[in-house]
């Protein structure tokens, strides 16, 4: 079988990126919360990222300068203006929360309310815990490494930890058990894994700027049947379609439980359209 070669000084930084993210997979994803020196806070995934060291706990993730114009992150700019930093793994049950974290949400804007996850507060830093994330790390910087100065080059962000928060669930005979977390990790493109299992799955990125979970009609945030991955999937939509004008087909449940398990059909199938027709039609339920 033949084997294609290439050389870094023949490609662009995005193309360097692209191989890098589909052969070094997959990778744990550290869901990085930082906040400003303003009080802002900021909650951005980043897949450069692993331990390298138990005594001190030591973690480091590379929050890289963007590939088009080599502009550095909120995520950076707050983890070295403060010092601080916390990950959080990111399991399955929030994995499209996560997603909408990591749009390009202009400066100032914290994410969270635009993901729908849930901050808490840490007890040796500023930055706020994920309240949905099974296991998560308090850090303080200690080293900041530059790996070059031009666009994609890496910006290495080194912490010690010290504290973890770990559901206790998670817990079987005393080891972290990976079905119990149900950690997913990053692969290159659109792909993940879910490291509960072997399936690899595709999750398209937030297109532009995307809905966000705080613009969802509350209906749909109180509904007990739709899931964190349901809201998930609708704040990722474009903008908010003209609810008022969904029309109501023969067959469609009256129910509002058996609309909310319709929208989830609906989602489950891939179908965002009929979803939000389903949506209209719950508002006016």
């Amino acid at each position: 079988m033949s084997v294609r070669t290439l050389l870094p000084g023949d490609l662009s930084p995005i193309e360097t990126n692209a191989l890098l993210c589909g052969g070094v997979a997959p990778r744990p994803i550290a869901l990085a919360s930082t906040i400003s020196a303003a009080g802002v806070r900021n909650l951005s995934p980043f897949s450069f990222f692993n331990a390298f060291g138990s005594n001190p706990p030591t973690v480091a993730f590379a929050p890289n300068r963007r590939g088009r114009d080599g502009t550095v992150k909120h995520t950076y700019l707050n983890a070295v203006a403060t010092g601080e930093f916390v990950i959080a793994a990111v399991s399955f049950a929030m994995l499209h929360p996560m997603n909408v974290a990591s749009a390009e949400w202009p400066e100032g804007v914290d994410e969270f309310p635009k993901s729908g996850l849930t901050p808490t507060p840490g007890r040796f830093v500023k930055p706020a815990l994920v309240a949905e994330s099974p296991f998560q790390m308090e850090c303080r910087l200690q080293q900041v490494v530059e790996l070059g100065s031009g666009p994609g080059s890496g910006l290495m962000l080194i912490g010690e930890v010290l504290a973890f928060h770990v559901r206790e669930d998670c817990f079987v005979e005393g080891l972290l058990h990976p079905d119990a977390l149900d950690l997913v990790g990053r692969n290159g493109g659109a792909f993940y894994t879910r490291a509960s299992g072997t399936a690899v799955f595709q999750v398209p990125k937030p297109a532009g700027r995307p809905l966000g979970y705080d613009a969802l009609p509350d209906v749909l945030k109180e509904s007990h049947i739709l899931t964190a991955n349901d809201l998930g999937l609708l704040a990722n939509s474009p903008g908010l379609p003209d609810l008022a004008a969904m029309t109501r087909r023969p067959g469609d449940p009256p129910a509002i439980a058996d609309l909310d398990h319709a929208i989830r059909r609906a989602l489950a199938a891939g179908d965002l359209d009929e979803a939000w027709r389903l949506v209209g039609l719950r508002l006016r339920a």
